[in-house]
């Protein structure tokens, strides 16, 4: 059994890796199209309240702060979904909730991944080095091969 995680979030570049796994790692790889476990992650980030007297939120809106996160991580997980079914893929999904580079990491160890996909925004090595790159920080962290798919291969 193969076990492929694809992370995912609100970015074109996901859905492009999602598309990837699908296409190069099942479908032209008959070898893990008999037998794979195709999951799909998607990291939420914890929704950030600062202290202070200008800041105090209510309950309300801390639920509806909550309520959308949800809601776009329906939204987000449904697009990935739609892309495996259109390839005849079977996947299921994860959520997590942290910090986004940590967590995936994390998330492929649990689910004893054999591979990790990301998509990658294209930025150069100077943004990364400033902004930092989650997909440099899985690169380094994982514990499985990771692979960063760039949206031109498709």
């Amino acid at each position: 059994m193969v076990n492929i995680v694809v992370a995912v979030d609100d970015r074109l570049e996901s859905i492009h890796a999602c598309e990837w796994a699908c296409k190069h790692l099942l479908l032209a790889n008959t070898n893990f199209s008999q037998s794979y476990n195709f999951t799909l992650l998607h990291v939420q980030s914890p929704v950030c309240v600062s202290s202070g007297p200008a800041y105090i939120l209510s309950s309300e809106v801390f639920y509806l702060l909550e309520y959308d996160k949800v809601k776009t991580t329906q939204k987000i997980l449904k697009r990935a979904l739609d892309i495996c079914n259109f390839y005849n893929v079977k996947a299921h999904s994860h959520v997590a909730n942290g910090e986004v580079n940590k967590k995936i990491c994390e998330a492929a160890h649990k689910l004893e991944a054999d591979f990790l996909v990301m998509g990658n925004h294209g930025h150069g090595a100077f943004i990364r080095a400033i902004k930092g790159s989650v997909s440099d920080y899985c690169c380094r962290n994982a514990m499985c091969p990771v692979v960063v798919v760039n949206k031109k291969v498709l």
